[in-house]
């Protein structure tokens, strides 16, 4: 703060969790991750509000998929009488995931962007199936997606 600098950061949740225990027990410190999700929601919840409460001095990037943090960053940001369209905070989706929510955001007015893996396929569907295996625990949203996609298909039929 004192010498003018911005702070950039990208908040996500679940990511190398795996990786994150193993180090944690080959070099003898207690693991980093949550013991649970309600802890993780909890500590999450409090990053974002950290954030935007310091705004001033940094920019974001909230990868998730899931509803409700989305819908935090939102509560946060009017609590704060910051606009959702505000430059220095985005919202980001891994490609083919959560576009209703994607969808939502951007019609809101935020800044919203897409993610696309690109490499060998070597590399990138390990990282895709990571990304899956994670997004597991996104609570009923794979369940309300796929609903989602029916209507829209159904939608689509009927306006032809």
């Amino acid at each position: 703060k004192r010498e003018g600098f911005k702070y950039g950061v990208k908040i996500v949740r679940g990511a190398y969790m795996e990786k994150e225990r193993a180090r944690a027990q080959s070099m003898g410190y207690p693991s980093p991750i949550q013991p649970n999700k309600a802890a993780s929601d909890r500590d999450y919840n409090a990053a974002i509000d950290l954030i935007i409460a310091n705004i001033d001095h940094m920019a974001v990037v909230v990868g998730t998929h899931n509803q409700e943090s989305i819908s935090r960053v939102c509560y946060s940001l009017e609590q704060a009488n910051i606009p959702l369209s505000d430059d220095r905070i985005h919202v980001a989706q891994l490609f083919g995931m959560s576009d209703h929510i994607s969808f939502n955001a951007a019609a809101s007015g935020m800044n919203v962007a897409k993610y696309l893996p690109f490499g060998p396929v070597k590399d990138v569907l390990p990282y895709l199936f990571r990304r899956a295996e994670e997004n597991t625990s996104v609570e009923g949203q794979t369940g309300r997606e796929l609903s989602l996609i029916q209507q829209e298909i159904t939608r689509r039929k009927f306006l032809k």
